[in-house]
Order: C-alpha cells, then structure tokens, then sequence
C-alpha cells in the first residue's frame, strides 16, 4: 500500500493548479478477522481495504473529502481526478475559514512494527487446546494496519504496525460473563494462559448468587480494563483545549486553579510504544511525550492547530478532535499480589460501561459496572455483585480518594472495528479509590 500511496500522490499533486494545497492521508489494513462462538469459529474472512482523505485548501477555504483506496492506481487515479475537481467547485462556493490550518512541510517520518504472531491459518490450532472447554465467544483480529500523510509541499509520513488483538468474553452455565482482551504485536502463549488461568479464576466465584449492595460509597479496587474506560471518556471534552475555551470541559476546575489532583496521578501522551502514529490527519507530528497532568499538577491542554489558531495558543499538534490518542498513566506502589489485602473490604471492578459525562464542568461521570466484579471482605473475594450504576467525579477518584496505583501497567489497545481496524491503546496501571458513590 505504501507504494501505491505514493505514486497516487505524486501523480494527483501534477494536476493541483499555482494556488492549491493538498494534504492526503492514508488509512488500511489487511486483517484476519475471526468471530467465535462456544469456542468455534463461526465467520472467518480476510479484510482488505483502504481509503485516502484529501484536505484541500485554497485562499483560506478549507475542504475534506473520502475515497475508497484499491490496488488499482489506474482507478484510484481516475476517482482522485473528480474528487480533485469536486474540492475545486467547492472551495468556490464556501465563506472564508478564519481559522484555516496552514498546511506545511514538517519533516518526514517512517515507522515498521514488525510482528510475530501465527499464521493466518494456524490460529485456531493454537486456540482450540487452551479454550475448547470453555463457553467463549468475541473475536480475533490479526494483521497489518497502515496510516499514511503525504502532502503537496513536501512532507511524507508512514506507520505501518502488525499486531493481533484477541477480544473475548467466557460465560458461566448461568451466562454471567467475564471479559479477556490479549493484544500486542508479539505472541505470547504463557502470558495468554495467565490471563486465562485468571478468567477461569473469576468464572469459578462468579456462578454463586449474587450480592446485592445499598447504594453508597464503597472502598473499591479498578482493574486497569476499568481504569481504560475512566480515561478514554477524557477524549470527550475533556482534555482538548477546545473544550476548554467553549466552557465546555471536564479538566475547566483544574485548568482555573479551582481543584487539583492527587499527586499519585500523572497522566501524559507517550507515543514510544508505537501502538499509535505520532503524526496527526494534517501530518503534523505530535511530541514523542506530552505531559497532561504531572503529580496532580495540570501542565497541557491537547491543542490542535486550529484552536491554536483560534484561541492565540501554542500548539501541541492534537489531532482535530483533539482527544487521546496514546495515553499513559503512570504506576505507583501497589503490588499486584497485594491488591485484595489492601482492599481489604470493598469492590472489585473489573469493567465499567455505558460511561458519559453527568456533570462535565465538575467532571462528573455516571457509568455501570460490568462482567467479573466482586465483594470482598477481609482480602478474599465472597460473591459476585449484582451490576450497580456509579456517579462520581474524576476529582475524586484522581482526587483526593485515590490510595494507590498498581506497580504494573497494561496497554490496552483499541478493539473497535467500525469501518476499519483502529490503531491506538492505553498503558493503564490498576487503582485503589476511597468511598467512590454507587447510586443505583
């Protein structure tokens, strides 16, 4: 793909007229995917796509059109030549954009992530002995995803990764369920059958009746699939400097030196794992790490070009939407093997979902709790729960109710596969929290 993409922008670039700017950026894959059900495979097809998005800009009018990519340049060139043209009629038409984002040429950059992992048709020889006794379902994707931007003055940029991500959900007689996401671009069967042995675990404790609790504040531990689901809402009006500005965010205490956060809680986009493209859909390229929140302290807003623009800011090359896209947080003190001893009596959560925001200038999110979550008491777990709704703020469980950070992190990569495979994850640790408030 990265051969065709190339060629395909050398040639549309011949056609651009003395006042025209083009950036274009590539999205594709070539994807193993799997769906499973009772341990059995029961769609299997391979995914081979791509698609070009051209960011058009000509005296201060700013156009954004898709087209589908195949392996055939004769074709792909034939439909960017209309798309071309329809960017032209356009740019005609519209009003000026007062905060336009220029395009420039910021360098080049390359990045190959090779992987190791089974052969397309050897998955399920290597699945089938570890899961066969199990009630499993989810699904396999494995494969090559590729990001692309070339521009018209110059600039080029490629990410190309492969890697797997194993999604999946094992059920007891009486259809609870607990939740197992394996992902890398290295296979690994030990750490894949600890992960497992731990699933089989909590599927053991989870057939038991379940335990209803009162609404209330309960001492509760967060696994770091849950403590994933707290950071990935902040892509939500809540880190963007855009958001911000609107009087619309959920960091607007923090940023007005109304609150802080605990100093356990450094949160900092890290772009070193190489689980996401450091260059945005303009091309331009973010720092290698960022620092959002350092011990508590907020030190950035992810600023993209045009709010930098808009707001007269410094920009820190976020993507348009301005939201996440390789955060980390960092690890504190807790030893894994001391997790139910330090809780002591309380929650284990391992999944949260339904998130949204109930109070976003406060930062306060409502949210259920989901698949294996336990009472605990005295260390040791005593019963499943029934699912509760939460409703607390970040100010509190990043705040002042935050006790530790497990000294082990995850990445916890992406699994949507809307349209195409997403790139990305979270390197998350798990977190202990004081009286967080169940409401239902």
């Amino acid at each position: 793909m990265q051969n065709l993409f190339n060629q395909f922008a050398k040639d549309i670039f011949q056609k651009l007229q003395v006042d025209e700017v083009l950036s274009l950026s590539s999205s594709g894959e070539k994807t193993l995917f799997m769906r499973l059900n009772q341990a059995k495979i029961r769609q299997i097809t391979i995914v081979d796509q791509g698609s070009i998005k051209f960011t058009f800009l000509k005296n201060g009018r700013h156009i954004n059109y898709h087209l589908p990519f195949g392996s055939d340049s004769k074709v792909n060139f034939e439909q960017g030549k209309k798309v071309l043209e329809k960017c032209r009629e356009d740019a005609n038409q519209l009003p000026l954009d007062p905060f336009c984002p220029e395009i420039n040429n910021l360098g080049n950059s390359e990045e190959h992530h090779k992987g190791f992992f089974p052969e397309d048709k050897d998955w399920m020889d290597v699945l089938s002995p570890m899961i066969k006794d199990l009630d499993c379902a989810g699904i396999l994707t494995a494969g090559s995803v590729m990001r692309g931007n070339i521009n018209s003055l110059g600039q080029s940029h490629w990410y190309e990764s492969e890697n797997f991500c194993l999604d999946l959900s094992f059920y007891t007689p009486s259809q609870k369920a607990v939740k197992l996401i394996y992902a890398d671009k290295d296979w690994s069967k030990e750490l894949f059958q600890d992960k497992l042995d731990f699933s089989k675990e909590q599927l053991s404790k989870l057939d038991s009746p379940n335990k209803t609790l009162a609404p209330g504040k309960y001492r509760t531990y967060f696994a770091p699939e849950a403590v994933c689901g707290f950071l990935n809402i902040l892509s939500w009006n809540g880190v963007g400097a855009s958001s911000y500005y609107q009087g619309q965010s959920a960091f607007k205490l923090i940023k007005d030196g109304d609150a802080t956060l605990s100093p356990l809680f450094t949160l900092c986009e890290d772009f070193s794992k190489g689980s996401s493209p450091r260059f945005n859909s303009f091309g331009e390229l973010a720092p290698m790490s960022l620092p959002i929140v350092e011990k508590g302290q907020l030190k950035n807003l992810l600023t993209s070009t045009r709010s930098a623009k808009e707001y007269k800011l410094e920009t820190n090359y976020a993507d348009s939407g301005e939201g996440l896209r390789a955060p980390s947080i960092s690890t504190g003190s807790l030893q894994e093997s001391e997790i139910l001893k330090t809780l002591d009596t309380g929650l284990f959560v391992s999944n949260v979902h339904y998130l949204n925001w109930s109070d976003l200038n406060k930062g306060r999110i409502t949210g259920m709790t989901r698949y294996g979550c336990f009472w605990v008491e005295d260390g040791k777990i005593v019963s499943p729960i029934k699912d509760m709704r939460f409703d607390e703020t970040l100010y509190h469980f990043w705040g002042e109710g935050l006790l530790s950070l497990t000294d082990e992190s995850y990445l916890i990569a992406e699994t949507d596969t809307y349209d195409q495979r997403s790139v990305g994850g979270s390197l998350v640790p798990g977190m202990l929290v004081d009286n967080f408030s169940y409401t239902l």
